[in-house]
């Protein structure tokens, strides 16, 4: 009895595991990816406000495949610049300033999850307007995603 009961209940498990990953969203096609472009932090949009410096913050998305490829720069006078290539399939893969994770949730929305190189974990999500004409990425405190710390905006250049 005990031995038909716990294989009655991992079928169970191994049929929701399966159906669970079935049902995530794939990435869209790179050519109908609303997040490829050129984008610019909007200061006044944003909150908290964004001081100077982070109002120059400028990121490029691209995708070759299934990949996301990134550039950002943030300062004028002393500017620092991150570039790398990531896949958004909900793993964890190195990138200049520790490991990110992400997943699509949506054709316009993604979920994500930063581990710094000192260790300090960060949450977010990012949005693309229906319009496609602004980014919203939005930082939690909490990996429910349910206490927001702050909201940046950008807006589309290209």
């Amino acid at each position: 009895m005990k031995k038909t009961l716990l294989n009655v209940l991992a079928s169970i498990l191994a049929a929701t595991t399966v159906s669970a990953q079935a049902t995530a969203p794939l990435p869209p096609a790179p050519e109908k990816d609303p997040f490829v472009g050129i984008w610019q932090a909007n200061q006044e949009k944003s909150r908290p406000k964004l001081g100077k410096r982070d109002a120059s913050y400028r990121r490029i998305i691209d995708r070759e495949g299934e990949d996301l490829v990134f550039s950002s720069r943030i300062g004028d006078s002393r500017p620092s610049e991150n570039n790398y290539k990531i896949r958004c399939d909900g793993r964890f893969h190195r990138v200049p300033f520790g490991s990110l994770s992400c997943r699509y949730t949506g054709m316009n929305f993604i979920e994500g999850e930063t581990i710094s190189v000192t260790h300090e974990t960060e949450y977010w999500s990012r949005e693309v307007s229906a319009d496609g004409q602004e980014m919203k990425i939005s930082a939690y405190r909490d990996s429910r995603r349910t206490k927001l710390k702050s909201i940046w905006v950008l807006d589309r250049v290209k």
